[in-house]
């Protein structure tokens, strides 16, 4: 599950997607970007860490076998997300993000009993996957703002060649693109709404995953907001994956902001639970 967490979550407070002019706005941390690209000339980065515990159950098919449970400890360190106002209501993006997938617990289930297995596991197992995974380069436009309502439109494309280690192209993998649409709308001067909606291709079937959000955000202090959103995805092999995360941003300054976040799924082939924090910088803003 850590491919498609940071895929689909390398990661707008709500609130702060209403946020007063020059101030800045960011894509993270929460799974609904905002609507809204950085000004003209801006160059801003976006960067964070993600910690992750995802179970998976294998069941064999042979009479009197016993269940395996494993559960991976994955790691997704320095996913950033590099923004350039290209043109006024044009942005340039690129995201890239290291990942590491480690087993942290490895069980045996047999007739209601579960105890740990003595049983040596191949190195695979123990680390199934790390490197560099799958970046994109894309656009974000606004096409739609009034006072209190923002709609914009952002395209990305997966390019497999950028990737490394376990997560290199595979034979057969192809360019895949990504569509997003985000809303925003601004309810009080410190309560808003958003909603998102994603397709996005694998680069190995012509079937797409879609994905859904919906983001409430509360402007505790002029510095520090809090959301909640719940999210999901229908991915292209029929899964459905159903979560919640919340957390807060602080905005140190106009051009710096912390945020701290964590989740959890809300049905089996969600990941158990996650944790991320991370910063934003808004570098230089030329006029």
């Amino acid at each position: 599950m850590i491919k498609k967490i940071s895929k689909f979550l390398p990661m707008v407070c709500l609130v702060t997607g209403f946020s007063a002019f020059g101030q800045i706005e960011t894509d993270r941390p929460d799974f609904t970007e905002s609507p809204n690209t950085v000004p003209q000339g801006a160059l801003q980065i976006e960067t964070g860490f993600i910690l992750e515990h995802d179970a998976a159950i294998v069941v064999y098919p042979f009479p009197g076998t016993a269940t395996e449970k494993r559960t991976y400890r994955n790691t997704t360190l320095n996913t950033s997300l590099l923004r350039f106002g290209l043109f006024e209501n044009l942005e340039l993006r690129f995201n890239y993000a290291w990942q590491s997938s480690k087993l942290h617990q490895y069980e045996i289930i047999e007739q209601g009993q579960v105890w740990p297995s003595p049983t040596e596991l191949p190195d695979s197992a123990y680390h199934p996957s790390r490197g560099f995974s799958t970046s994109f380069v894309g656009i974000k436009t606004n096409l739609y703002k009034t006072a209190n309502m923002s709609i914009g439109f952002l395209g990305h494309v997966y390019i497999p060649e950028l990737a490394s280690g376990d997560y290199a192209k595979a034979s057969g993998q192809k360019i895949a693109p990504e569509f997003l649409i985000p809303m925003t709308y601004q309810v009080t001067d410190r309560l808003g709404v958003a909603v998102q909606y994603g397709l996005s291709w694998d680069g190995f079937t012509a079937n797409p995953t879609t994905s859904y959000t919906l983001a409430l955000g509360y402007g505790i202090t002029d510095k520090l907001s809090c959301y909640v959103e719940p999210y999901g995805f229908l991915t292209n092999n029929g899964d459905e994956l159903h979560l919640i995360n919340g957390g807060f941003t602080y905005l140190v300054n106009d051009n710096f902001q912390l945020d701290l976040t964590g989740g959890f799924g809300l049905n089996e082939a969600a990941p158990n639970n996650f944790v991320g924090c991370g910063a934003s910088f808004l570098l230089f803003n030329t006029p």
